[in-house]
């Protein structure tokens, strides 16, 4: 192996043209008075002494690779099947990108006949990247930056950290590499247990949240981002504070229902769902929510949030009386406090006894629409009973999430992402918002080595406690076939 560059000769003890006697002086102290009088007269000692730190540490990471024996020729374990492979190609160069500069790599090339894969022994020894011409260090700190700022303005910050500069199409092609490792994980299952592991113990109580948000695409205008939320919940008797939401985890497809409906699937099964004694699921009243609640938590308490309640009532209004009208600050309050009431029979009773005083067929829609809402979420919305239980009301965990998972990276002034990439980064943000920044890098790489432990015969959420309750298929199926009888 060897260095593109050569490494920089030792100061020399002579002293220098000003005259000033530096002989007393350690070869560290006479590095960095020498490093000080030629820099600006504005830095300070501290600086001097971190600029001096930091290039000692690079010289050091050189020499670690130096140091590093000669590969030999023998036969190589593969990664995957464990078989003992012959080398292939011998020296084969690689220029890697790092902290302590660019670097030139010798390495000897190894196929798997069995597995049809090939692999570097020196590249698995020294923990680098399959692909890419960058340190598994660098990697891990450029995506760290590209995650969270435009690519752009990642390769400015950069500079600002660390001395070796770096291009936005590079944090571009960092931030799409690791994307495609997301995408190239095991399954779900596995991403979620790698961003987080599973409780030793079931959560007293989960809360599950989900809704879109628009995002904006080159090739389709806007396109809708699932993004859902499983969160531990914690009851108090305190009626201050009720509950207590903690542990969030994360999910965001931008692509379709049954995309969105596995990822949330898994984050459920990694949370132990079917052992929960009880699972809330708030929802804003659309119908595919409810029916991918009954689909993965079957007896999950369904709970319409209370401000799109509130905003539905809002909107009839305006439709019946207008926005200037000096009414409708009356009616939004008598909806807010009939909403808020012990049931939603009198909401929906007084609603009925404005049928006589719609004049046009859009007010009798309009109020048609709120009715039939009502009473499709009747059971949904008696927030009176849900306080007493200290269970949430308001979908505001999702809002949230839509904010600091997408909105803070994806939603910017004049941002317009095309399909993959956008696909990709949504996914990104959500293993990133639930891993943390220190264990992101770490647990994409573990979700795409670790094998998934997923049983064969996999109950659905609540499986165990759906065996304690008889349930019956109805006569007839929804492909209009009768259903075989027991």
């Amino acid at each position: 192996m060897s260095r593109r560059r050569t490494p920089k000769p030792p100061p020399s003890r002579t002293p220098p043209k000003d005259g000033s006697p530096l002989g007393h002086l350690s070869d560290a102290e006479l590095y960095a008075e020498l490093v000080r009088r030629r820099m600006p007269s504005e830095v300070s000692p501290l600086e001097t002494y971190e600029t001096l730190a930091e290039d000692l540490g690079h010289l050091a990471g050189e020499v670690v690779l130096e140091t590093l024996p000669p590969e030999d020729s023998t036969p190589k374990p593969c990664p995957k099947c464990g078989a003992l492979v012959p080398v292939k190609t011998h020296n084969r160069v690689r220029h890697l990108l790092t902290l302590a500069g660019e670097l030139r790599l010798s390495r000897n090339y190894h196929y798997c006949e069995s597995c049809r894969r090939g692999f570097y022994p020196r590249d698995i020894e020294l923990k680098l990247p399959e692909e890419g011409e960058v340190s598994d260090s660098m990697e891990r700190r450029i995506l760290d930056f590209g995650i969270n700022d435009t690519f752009e303005s990642a390769a400015e910050r950069w500079a600002i950290h660390y001395p070796c500069p770096i291009s936005s199409n590079l944090v571009r092609r960092v931030v799409d590499r690791v994307g495609l490792r997301c995408e190239a994980a095991i399954s779900e299952l596995a991403l979620q247990r790698a961003c987080r592991p599973a409780p030793e113990e079931p959560a007293p109580a989960l809360v599950v949240a989900s809704d879109g948000s628009m995002v904006l695409t080159r090739e389709e205008a806007w396109r809708e981002a699932k993004v859902g939320v499983v969160a531990h919940l914690t009851r108090s008797p305190d009626e201050a504070t009720p509950h207590d939401i903690s542990s969030p985890r994360y999910v965001a497809v931008l692509g379709g229902k049954m995309e969105f409906a596995a990822t949330l699937a898994a984050a459920l099964e990694v949370e132990q769902a079917e052992l929960v004694p009880q699972v809330v699921w708030l929802g804003d009243g659309a119908p595919g929510n409810w029916t991918l609640a009954s689909e993965l938590c079957p007896l999950a308490i369904q709970v319409l949030d209370i401000i799109h309640a509130f905003q539905h009532g809002n909107d009839c209004g305006r439709a019946l009386l207008g926005e200037l009208d000096p009414a409708q600050p009356l009616w939004d309050e008598r909806i807010r406090h009939l909403v808020d009431a012990s049931q939603p029979d009198a909401l929906i009773r007084e609603l009925l006894d404005c049928l006589p005083h719609t004049t046009t067929e859009a007010h009798l829609a309009a109020l048609d629409n709120l009715v039939g809402y009502y009473r499709t979420n009747e059971e949904r919305m008696q927030y009176a009973r849900f306080r007493q239980l200290g269970l949430p009301v308001g979908s505001g965990i999702v809002e949230s999430a839509h904010r600091h998972v997408l909105q803070a990276r994806m939603k910017r002034a004049g941002q317009r992402w095309s399909l993959l990439r956008g696909r990709r980064m949504v996914r990104l943000r959500a293993a990133y918002r639930t891993a943390g920044a220190r264990r992101f890098h770490a647990a994409l790489r573990d979700a795409t080595l670790r094998r998934s432990r997923r049983p064969a015969d996999r109950r659905l959420p609540n499986g165990r406690r759906r065996l304690q309750r008889a349930y019956k298929p109805s006569r007839v199926s929804p492909l209009g076939r009768k259903a075989a009888s027991n």
